[in-house]
């Protein structure tokens, strides 16, 4: 089987992000997801993100002092193209195709600010808390 020609790259690139992620506070983290895709060897199927034999999901929620930060795989080879629904109290991610994912929040959030973004196969939602009536929001 033959390398391919990034693997010490992406390897290079995997040791700077652990030792950058080590030096870092642990009560300010500022990396919410870290990704490094590489091409599959010829011949080799596409993966799939499904639950893992653990039963984690693909969906990775985090909670912070001021918004909900919500990291899903995309589905390539679905036909519909990835999309997320903002509630008060929930966000509806569908990955592509038909299928969706409900996921039900603790807390309620300000739609009106909330936001996503699909790139490189990865689909990034960011859920500002709603702030309690009377309680000035932070920025």
């Amino acid at each position: 089987m033959a390398n391919n020609p990034y693997d010490e790259m992406f390897r290079d690139i995997a040791r700077l992000m652990e030792k950058i992620l080590s030096e870092m506070p642990q009560s300010d983290p500022k990396i919410i997801g870290f990704t490094i895709i590489g091409g599959l060897p010829e011949g080799t199927s596409y993966p799939e993100f499904a639950e893992d034999e653990d039963g984690e999901s693909d969906v990775e929620v985090v909670e912070g002092d001021d918004c909900i930060y919500i990291t899903a795989m995309a589905d390539a080879r679905a036909d519909g193209a990835p999309y997320v629904t903002f509630q008060e109290d929930s966000v509806t991610l569908c990955t592509g195709g038909d299928e969706e994912t409900v996921i039900d929040l603790d807390c309620e959030i300000d739609i009106l600010h909330s936001f996503y973004n699909v790139q490189h196969g990865v689909i990034d939602a960011v859920c500002p808390k709603k702030s309690a009536p009377g309680e000035v929001a932070r920025s």
